[in-house]
């Protein structure tokens, strides 16, 4: 089996974001990504990882590279992002196994065409989630990256933003979390 260390290829992924071609402002919201979004559900994904089990280093994977596809502003960055997720890992890093698991984190992250099955699945598409709601991740201009502009969620029905959501959470203490968060947020921008 093939060895690999995990945070070589962290190191290769955050010089993927901070060296990423394109204007200045641009190569700032992915520092500001990077820092306010990826790092977050990384370490969220693990910390669910030592309280619901599952393959820990599939799911530092995929957590990393959950967003892999907006650093090139490629969308659908699901679909995308899970082949170059794959197509990365499998050159030099991983054994094919564990490349195929993140591809499936990967793609199945955001919960729209495709809904996660596994512990592993269900645990990054948590974390990232609640990263959305986090006062950094909105605060910091890292949402632009993603294609959310939480000054726009303002003249959403927060009702209908928070079921779209809390429909991506799959644990108990999570969904505790996310009310939390939430309520945080809605204080945040809706009064």
């Amino acid at each position: 089996m093939k060895k690999f260390d995990i945070y070589k290829i962290e190191n290769e992924v955050k010089k993927m974001h901070l060296g990423a071609e394109g204007d200045p402002q641009r190569k700032k919201l992915l520092e500001h990504f990077w820092n306010h979004h990826v790092v977050p559900v990384i370490a969220y994904s693990r910390e669910m990882a030592l309280r619901y089990g599952g393959d820990a280093d599939a799911i530092h994977l995929g957590a990393l590279l959950h967003d892999m596809a907006l650093i090139e502003n490629a969308e659908p960055h699901d679909e995308i992002g899970a082949d170059k997720a794959y197509e990365f890992l499998i050159v030099r890093w991983v054994p094919t196994e564990t490349a195929q698991k993140v591809k499936d984190i990967v793609l199945k992250h955001r919960c729209k065409l495709y809904v996660p099955e596994t512990l592993e699945e269900k645990i990054v598409a948590t974390a990232d989630a609640l990263a959305h709601f986090f006062p950094e991740f909105h605060g910091s201009g890292a949402s632009a990256i993603s294609h959310e502009d939480h000054v726009e969620m303002k003249v959403l029905d927060i009702d209908k933003l928070e079921n779209e959501y809390s429909a991506k959470v799959f644990f108990e203490k999570e969904k505790e979390i996310f009310k939390e968060v939430i309520r945080d947020f809605q204080n945040s921008f809706y009064n």
